[in-house]
This record gives structure tokens, C-alpha cells and sequence, in this order.
């Protein structure tokens, strides 16, 4: 009885070791891919899942990033919206509601909240704690914490391991809401236009601010 304990505790013990491996290789990976990576654009399809939605909401289009804060997403239609952050300014337009939304980036981004390491704000491990969830040859899904407030939200990566590309981001807020973000025909540190970071509210459309702005 006591051998077979000792061989479970060793088995256990082994897991716990490779498990804290593949993280550490999992986040070395990570991180040096997104500190040699200035810009990049890709496709994205996006699924919304949440308890106070009938079904899920996909949604595709196309994604850029410009470190340390500038991004851009354009919205296909028929669910067509462009959100734009210009380095001081997050800005949401909707067509269809014929409104933009204009807030600070600094509001919008908190140092913690999941989306600041996709944005370009962060850093892994002082702003997350990380954990292996899941693993299989061709993968690592990390999860994310935020360290100053969990009830931010939980964000989790799937990275693959040949180039440390983040295949999916999959963020869930405190209210039980999860958005999984797939990303596919990704170009890294290509030139992108300065126009492309930045916005012009169109003529008659409402524009909508925070209180405090």
C-alpha cells in the first residue's frame, strides 16, 4: 500500500513538473513572439456566447495592431462596426445606430483587463497569472488571470507551438459571457498606413461620451 502511494505521489509529482515545463516554454514562446512583433493584421471570426442570448453571435472580419496601442477592427456586414484605438482614444462605430462611441483608451484598457496583452498594453507575467488548462502536440491553451482583479475577466490563449501564433483568444467576463476570437492569415511587422489608426466621426452621426470625458 505504501509502494503504490509512493508511485502515485511520483506520478502526480512528475505531471506537476511537466505541466510547469510547458508553461514556462508556453510563456518564454509567447512573450518573445510579442516583443518582436511591432505590427500585424489577420482575419478574425468572432463568436459571442451569453446567458441572456437566445444563440450564439458570429461575426468576421479583419484585424491590425500597431504596438504599443494602436488596433483596428472592421466588422463584415451584416454586423457592420469598426472600432478604432488611435493611441489616446478608443473609438466604436455603429452604422446601424448611426452613433459613435468616444472613450478615453486608458478607460477602455484598463493595465489588467484581459484584452490590454491582444492590444498591446501588457505583459504576461506581470500583469496575469498564468496556468497550463490544456495541451496537445501541436498546442498550448494558456489561461490568464488578471493579477489586480480577477473579476475582470479570464482570458485564454491557445497558442501554437511551432511559431507561438495565437491560434484563438477566448475572454470571459465576470458575468459569465465568453467571446472566442480565431485568428487566420496573420502578417506580422509589415507596413501598415498611419490612416488606418486613426477616425473621423461621419457627417450627422451622434457622438456619445462617457460622463467624465
Amino acid at each position: 500500500m505504501h509502494r503504490l502511494a509512493a508511485c502515485v505521489l511520483g506520478a502526480v509529482l512528475v505531471a506537476s513538473t511537466s505541466g510547469a515545463a510547458s508553461v514556462k516554454e508556453a510563456l518564454d514562446k509567447l512573450q518573445a513572439r510579442y516583443d518582436t512583433t511591432k505590427t500585424m493584421e489577420a482575419d478574425f471570426q468572432q463568436t459571442v456566447e451569453s446567458p441572456t442570448l437566445a444563440a450564439p453571435l458570429k461575426t468576421s472580419g479583419k484585424v491590425a495592431f500597431e504596438k504599443p496601442n494602436r488596433m483596428r477592427w472592421d466588422y463584415d456586414p451584416p454586423d457592420k462596426q469598426t472600432i478604432v484605438g488611435d493611441g489616446a482614444t478608443l473609438w466604436l462605430y455603429q452604422p446601424d445606430m448611426n452613433q459613435v462611441i468616444k472613450t478615453p483608451l486608458g478607460e477602455a484598457f484598463q493595465a489588467a483587463t484581459p484584452l490590454t496583452f491582444l492590444s498591446g498594453l501588457g505583459r504576461l507575467e506581470r500583469d496575469f497569472t498564468v496556468t497550463l488548462e490544456s495541451e496537445t502536440k501541436d498546442a498550448w491553451v494558456l489561461k490568464l488571470v488578471p493579477k489586480k482583479d480577477a473579476a475582470l475577466g479570464t482570458l485564454r490563449l491557445t497558442v501554437r507551438k511551432d511559431d507561438a501564433s495565437i491560434a484563438e483568444a477566448r475572454i470571459t467576463d465576470s458575468v459569465g459571457t465568453t467571446t472566442r476570437i480565431a485568428f487566420s492569415n496573420e502578417k506580422r511587422n509589415g507596413t501598415i498606413e498611419a490612416a488606418r489608426f486613426t477616425f473621423t466621426p461621419p457627417a450627422g452621426v451622434d457622438v456619445v461620451k462617457p460622463p467624465a470625458y
